[in-house]
């Protein structure tokens, strides 16, 4: 079976982009693969401090696999979705995990652009010039003009 890598993030572009890879997996008879890349965010969670740094990583990937298992609980019958969460730069956990799973295709949101961001590259960006796998990345619809 052909498999669609799918990074989902906390984003509000999330579910879209699960839409569309839906969608994706319907018409192809593919997989989903849920991943979601984890980093020491700037904001941990009040247990965190308490614990040793070591157990830090362990809380960060159980709260990573428990919000990725309630979205693949959650989606269209029909469709089959794994779960993995890896620890690294977004960018390279997905190109990584992409090639792993010999995946077909990568459907991926991007976030708004700023000034930086076309300097340095956003995950999306280095996803795509680096992922030996095709990407699609959604976008979200601008707001309609009055």
């Amino acid at each position: 079976m052909s498999k669609i890598l799918v990074p989902i993030d906390s984003s509000p572009a999330a579910a879209q982009v699960l839409a569309v890879a839906c969608d994706f997996a319907r018409q192809h008879k593919a997989e989903l693969v849920l991943v979601r890349a984890i980093g020491i965010p700037t904001e941990l969670p009040m247990e965190a401090y308490a614990m040793a740094p070591d157990n830090v990583a362990g809380l960060l990937e159980k709260s990573a696999r428990s919000e990725l298992g309630k979205v693949a609980a959650e989606l269209p019958q029909g469709i089959a979705a794994s779960v993995r969460v890896e620890f690294g730069a977004a960018w390279q956990v997905i190109c990584d995990v992409a090639k792993a799973e010999d995946a077909l295709l990568v459907v991926m949101g991007a976030h708004n652009h700023r000034f930086l961001d076309g300097m340095l590259g956003t995950t999306a960006t280095r996803v795509v010039n680096h992922c030996d796998r095709s990407v699609l990345i959604v976008r979200r619809p601008s707001a309609p003009t009055p």
